[in-house]
């Protein structure tokens, strides 16, 4: 898809809005979101239907690409593009490995999860032998916060994830001591205000 010549212009409005939010979803409608912000207002269904979609799609590569922009699915699960400054909170919450991050994982995906403890996975180069598909239980690593999924396209064409720690992601980029757990959790509550029923500790507390 051709590069839109109003990419450059968008991206920064977006980059501007994160800034000044520090949290926003790639799609969705329950807190401000790139798809939103470019719509310019609520999107049903997929985005890659809109008029937009190429722009959005130019837009979110820009975002990856941002040193001072991370993602994980902290929102409902969805894809939450994370400001530099909330990298503390959200840094200190990952590796926490509360309670709400282990519960009902069987040996399999914890033998995965300590795989990539110790280096980098990618999943197209694992054998998987636990139960569900693969995919399914990347996402809910990724969910529960236990790993940090970066998508690459492989030699063959198709897409896989690079498997890492946030751990390692904050000894590569992050600066100073981490907060306390029950305030960084506090802060990121404060932050989205209504849609903290969606951040994954909250949605394990009252599920």
């Amino acid at each position: 898809m051709a590069r839109p010549p109003d990419a450059d212009r968008t991206t920064r409005h977006v980059l501007d809005e994160l800034e000044r939010l520090e949290l926003l979803l790639q799609s969705g409608n329950e807190h401000p979101s790139i798809v939103t912000l470019i719509a310019g207002g609520r999107v049903r269904g997929s985005w890659w239907s809109h008029p937009k979609a190429n722009l959005i799609y130019w837009v979110c590569q820009d975002l990856e690409a941002d040193a001072r922009v991370t993602a994980a699915r902290l929102l409902g699960g969805k894809v939450t593009h994370v400001w530099h400054t909330r990298w503390p909170e959200l840094c200190a919450v990952a590796l926490a490995r509360d309670a709400w991050q282990w519960d009902g994982l069987g040996s399999a995906e914890r033998s995965l999860v300590a795989e990539v403890d110790a280096d980098e996975v990618r999943t197209d180069r694992i054998d998987w032998r636990g139960g569900g598909k693969l995919g399914d239980v990347c996402r809910l690593l990724e969910r529960r916060l236990l790993v940090k999924a970066d998508e690459i396209h492989t030699d063959t064409g198709r897409h896989a994830k690079v498997l890492g720690s946030w751990q390692r992601f904050w000894r590569q980029h992050g600066k100073g001591r981490l907060p306390e757990v029950a305030v960084a959790r506090s802060r990121l509550e404060a932050l989205v205000g209504d849609a903290a029923r969606l951040l994954p500790w909250c949605t394990a507390r009252h599920g």
